[in-house]
């Protein structure tokens, strides 16, 4: 019996998009580093002797699970300030901390997050270690059991099993998980329309499948600008430390820059042009990756006519590189190697002023006191040795820059990320969480 017409028009279009995959695959290159387009932020001599000693404890002591960790964790946070090249040192250490420390889930996840640096650039390396990590990370949960945070981690597993079925040149189960993905983010956020986080990481996920997916790309950038449309509109709402001018500065310019891109690409140049205007004027606190942004919006704006639906602008930069530096850095360059434009540009073109991490100025509130001595002497014993000294990227270096960033220190601590050399106890946490959680502005 012949196939039925729409039958026989399914299936010819799943053999064009494998054969589309598999193309897209094959032509995927990595670009050899150009100095015009990233270069990585500089380490000062104290930084770069920190991390080389930190990394031959590391070598010398290859059993050693907490100096492992130590040195992993340290590379990993310069290298999501910015120094890029540290990336492979970082996942080096943390993954033999992990196979030492299977039970450690906080190391798991922060492991699982670091590898998506790779997955966004489209690098299927540590796919399957990206997939090991998130399962060390969520056990053995259901997706329905999963809880807002977990469910995120799912979506970044789900991710790096997209990768390793592409890789291992399994097309129709990489589309098949592609959508199974998005009926899971579509079915979230319908039941969580106020998790704002939700829709941040379901319209991330729209962008990336639609500048990697051959097929469904209007619907996909229809359903990102959607998402996004949605955290335009309730800015405020989002969680505070997501909106932290200390830990988030540019956060809101890195969305709204994929929403405008978004909307050129469906050819909504009037909804775009006021985002555009909007980020071309460069708020405080200001940092590298707002100036570069806001330059790049302006040769949007010289250009918008020539832009109109070119779906070359999917998935958005500068998201789909360093994604977690466009984020949360102050003086990183946010590398210019997947920027579409019409325009030329190296990262010297692009004005850069006065973009140095303000020092916070709060003060604990009345009620609240000086920091308590127990409080001090554990934050010395455990975090100034490194942070008071420029040996981190976070500086600590007075009451003042500890009360600014207090929210971080409780969220690191708890999560078990800091101290990267030993876990502290129980106690202590609870002692440094309930400190930073008693203070208020």
């Amino acid at each position: 019996m012949p196939d039925a017409p729409e039958f026989r028009g399914s299936r010819r279009a799943l053999l064009a998009l494998c054969a589309t995959l598999a193309c897209t695959h094959a032509s995927v290159q990595v670009r050899a580093p150009n100095p015009a387009l990233r270069r990585d932020l500089q380490l000062t001599d104290a930084q770069a002797h920190y991390l080389a000693a930190l990394a031959d404890t590391a070598d010398a002591n290859p059993q050693d699970g907490a100096a492992l960790r130590a040195s992993g964790l340290a590379h990993m946070q310069f290298t999501l300030s910015g120094v890029l090249s540290l990336r492979d040192r970082a996942e080096r250490d943390l993954e033999a901390a992990l196979r030492l420390r299977p039970d450690d889930r906080e190391l798991a996840r922060a492991l699982g997050r670091f590898y998506n640096l790779r997955a966004v650039e489209r690098d299927a390396s540590k796919a399957s270690e990206q997939v090991a990590a998130y399962r060390a990370y969520l056990g053995e949960l259901a997706v329905p059991e999963l809880n807002s945070a977990q469910f995120v981690g799912y979506a970044f597993s789900q991710l790096g099993h997209i990768l390793e079925l592409r890789d291992a040149g399994r097309m129709l189960a990489a589309f098949a998980a592609v959508h199974d993905l998005e009926d899971h983010l579509r079915e979230r956020t319908r039941a969580n329309p106020d998790d704002l986080e939700l829709w941040a990481v379901a319209g991330n996920f729209a962008f990336f499948f639609a500048g990697n997916i051959p097929g469904g790309k209007r619907e996909r950038v229809e359903t990102a600008v959607h998402y996004f449309t949605r955290l335009r509109e309730r800015w405020d709402e989002l969680r505070a430390g997501a909106r932290d001018p200390e830990q988030c500065p540019n956060t809101y310019e890195n969305f709204m820059f994929e929403l405008a891109e978004g909307h050129v690409t469906l050819g909504q140049l009037e909804q775009a042009r006021p985002i555009y205007r909007e980020l071309v004027e460069v708020r405080a606190p200001v940092t590298r990756a707002k100036q570069q942004i806001a330059y790049v919006a302006a040769e949007r704006l010289r250009n918008l006519e020539r832009y109109k639906g070119k779906f070359e602008l999917m998935p958005p930069w500068p998201s789909d590189v360093g994604n977690c530096v466009v984020c949360h850095s102050y003086t990183s360059d946010v590398p210019l190697t997947t920027l579409y434009s019409l325009e030329p540009m190296t990262l010297d073109d692009m004005p850069k002023g006065n973009a140095d991490k303000p020092i916070g100025t709060m003060v604990p509130s009345s009620d609240a006191g000086p920091i308590p001595a127990e409080v001090r002497a554990l934050l010395e014993a455990a975090c100034l040795t490194c942070h008071a000294h420029g040996l981190a990227p976070l500086a600590l270096e007075d009451d003042a820059a500890l009360f600014a960033h207090r929210t971080a220190i409780g969220r690191v601590v708890a999560a078990g990320q800091m101290p990267p050399r030993e876990r502290l106890s129980v106690e202590q946490i609870d002692m440094l969480v309930g400190w930073a959680a008693t203070l208020r502005e």
